[in-house]
């Protein structure tokens, strides 16, 4: 695998989804597996949460070890809005 790496550490797999989800810098990311479907392959995708917030990759990802490096890449650029945090400055 080339390019960027996860923390492979951070994420913990849920077993009824299937998914794996880990929590870094206020935001709840979670990866996906989108299996085979007709002719269309099977891709890892990601979404990042924060309060309201939702951001859903686009990108389709044959590695998952690719998209947890792109949802840690997001999470580490994009700091929460301030209106995501409560008054004593911790994640709402």
């Amino acid at each position: 695998m080339s390019g960027p790496h996860p923390t492979i550490s951070a994420w913990e797999r849920d077993h009824d989804e299937g998914s794996y989800a880990a929590e870094l810098h206020g935001w709840t990311l979670k990866v996906n597996w989108t299996p085979n479907e007709g002719d269309q392959r099977g891709y890892f995708s990601w979404t990042a949460e924060v309060g309201d917030q939702k951001v859903a990759d686009e990108e389709r990802h044959e590695e998952m070890q690719l998209a947890m490096a792109a949802a840690e890449q997001h999470a580490a650029h994009n700091p929460p809005r301030e209106d995501e945090q409560d008054d004593d400055g911790d994640d709402a």
